[in-house]
C-alpha cells in the first residue's frame, strides 16, 4: 500500500514541476475589429472582447507630465491597438483569457 502512495505522489510532483515550467503560451494574432475588440489567431480561431486583457498602456490613457518651468499638463496617449495591427498574446493555462503584451 505504501508504494502505491509513494508512486502517486511521485507523479503528483512530475506534473506540478512540469506545469511551472510552461505556465502559458505565446501566440500571435491580427487585430480584425477594434470595437469591440477581436483578434484573430488562426483561421478557425477569432478571440473575442470577453476574452481578451488589454493593458493600459495599449489603450487610449490620460498621463499627468510634469515639464520644468509650466508645471503638470494631462495629455492624451492614444493606443495603438488598431485593425490589421499583429499583436502578441499570453494564454492563461487552463483557461479561455488572453493579455495582449505587445504590437509589431
Amino acid at each position: 500500500m505504501a508504494d502505491v502512495e509513494w508512486v502517486e505522489n511521485i507523479k503528483r510532483i512530475v506534473i506540478q514541476a512540469m506545469e511551472a515550467g510552461d505556465p502559458c503560451d505565446v501566440i500571435p494574432g491580427t487585430i480584425i475589429n477594434e470595437n469591440p475588440m477581436e483578434i484573430q489567431i488562426s483561421q478557425k480561431t477569432t478571440l473575442f472582447h470577453s476574452q481578451i486583457i488589454i493593458p493600459e498602456q495599449l489603450k487610449d490613457h490620460e498621463r499627468i507630465l510634469s515639464i520644468p518651468g509650466t508645471g503638470e499638463v494631462a495629455v492624451t496617449v492614444k493606443g495603438v491597438l488598431k485593425t490589421g495591427k499583429k499583436v502578441l498574446l499570453l494564454q492563461k493555462r487552463g483557461g479561455q483569457q488572453y493579455v495582449v503584451i505587445g504590437v509589431w
